[in-house]
């Protein structure tokens, strides 16, 4: 952190709720409250027929961000005028999001006929290949969910429009059905452990309008992390299998018996079984953000616009989220959040300057402490650059997920 940060972080006035973007000049204004340092100097860079203004920055080829190959497009270049993230303290904390209850009709009516285009209509994403061919090898088995069962798994989100479980409701509610406390838009749920199990499997991707990347794992009952298995749901199903297999002699050989099924549909429908490693994604990603998946933007090497670092590591930030938590005061928690709120108006100037990667980072950040408290601004954040990205989808559903944010196993909507 810069020596203006860390002044401006211990100068005990309140923190001005316009920040950067206050105008005012009085000398009792500027007395009492607190405003953060002013943008650096700027130059003018030319990208693809757009003139943007951004800070000079040295170039280190050991971070992630400048092993990106993906390139900044002409219509991926136009500031923000959004400075959300500067309220006080006091004032995110008293913005807390109240989460709504969900409600069905008391006459529910059922989706019938499903194909590719109610698909995306429901879930605003395009489900890949692999997703309709596992269903169409599991419904060559006799009494497919109780082969399932057997090795404590189930279908959920997605599938559940393929078994007609799905009816028809307000749209919202199909972007929250069986999303899981920590599953940010990117991640999509569509298997889970049975029972009270929080662990799921679902599908990664980069994009709304782009097919997933990977299949991965979570637990939100431990924490955010997201754990990538393999390249499609066959090898997702077997490496879990294969994992689940030594846990247990009850389910050892029930395990196996599946993991032999799988292996012969994924042969005959030609999809391999190899497990997905960060190694061949590292290349892509600007930064790991802490659920550890990585986001990749578009980002040029030449000019370095697309990410720049957030102003404090991983680390501090992991630990400034562990305070609030852990906060019993409202004063702790205005100390704390007056030494967050650097990071964020640093990331909100980042993105002002068409660094649209730094603002998903502290987004996506602040939704994985899954901290009400920091929601306000993980969704301000997360809005305004999933819009600047044209990833209007992903916007929709952080959108939803707030409003009905909930922690358990049983995230069905059917179950609300």
């Amino acid at each position: 952190m810069s020596t203006e940060w860390k002044d401006y972080v211990k100068d005990p006035r309140t923190i001005c709720k316009y920040g950067v973007n206050c105008y005012q000049k009085n000398s009792d204004h500027l007395s009492k409250f607190k405003h953060p340092p002013h943008k650096t100097k700027r130059h003018k860079v030319e990208i693809e027929g757009h003139t943007v203004k951004r800070p000079k920055i040295v170039a280190n080829d050991n971070e992630e961000a400048a092993t990106s190959q993906t390139e900044v497009s002409g219509d991926t270049v136009e500031p923000s005028d959004t400075a959300s993230a500067t309220a006080s303290p006091r004032d995110a904390l008293s913005s807390t999001h109240q989460h709504n209850l969900i409600k069905l009709p008391d006459n529910l009516t059922y989706h019938n006929n499903c194909d590719e285009n109610l698909m995306r209509k429901l879930f605003l994403v395009d489900m890949p290949g692999d997703f309709y061919k596992f269903f169409e090898c599991l419904q060559s088995e006799n009494s497919f969910e109780t082969l399932l069962s057997t090795v404590n798994l189930q279908l959920i989100g997605p599938f559940d429009l393929l078994l007609g479980k799905l009816p028809i409701v307000d749209p919202d509610l199909y972007l929250i059905h069986w999303r899981f406390f920590f599953d940010p838009p990117e991640f999509q749920a569509i298997l889970k452990s049975k029972n009270a199990s929080q662990f799921h499997i679902g599908y990664f991707r980069d994009a709304p309008d782009e097919l997933p990347v990977f299949v991965a794992s979570n637990d939100s009952a431990k924490d955010c992390h997201i754990t990538p298995i393999a390249k499609n749901i066959f090898g997702a199903v077997y490496l879990h299998l294969q994992t689940e297999k030594k846990k247990s002699p009850f389910t050892a050989m029930a395990c196996q018996k599946m993991m032999d099924k799988v292996a012969k549909w994924a042969k005959t429908s030609n999809y391999c079984l190899e497990e997905f490693t960060m190694k061949n994604r590292q290349p892509k990603i600007v930064t790991k953000t802490l659920h550890g998946a990585g986001i990749v933007v578009p980002y040029n090497k030449k000019t370095q616009i697309g990410y720049r670092k957030l102003v404090e590591t991983d680390g501090k930030i992991k630990s400034m989220f562990a305070k609030l938590e852990s906060a019993t005061s409202q004063s702790e928690k205005d100390k704390i959040l007056s030494e967050l709120q650097p990071v964020i108006t640093y990331a909100s100037i980042a993105v002002d300057e068409c660094d649209f990667g730094t603002g998903l980072e502290i987004g996506i950040n602040l939704f994985c402490s899954g901290l009400p408290e920091l929601e306000p601004s993980a969704l301000s954040s997360l809005v305004s650059t999933y819009s600047l990205l044209k990833r209007d989808a992903f916007s929709k559903i952080i959108q939803a997920h707030l409003k009905y944010r909930r922690k358990g196993a049983n995230m069905s909507i059917m179950e609300n």
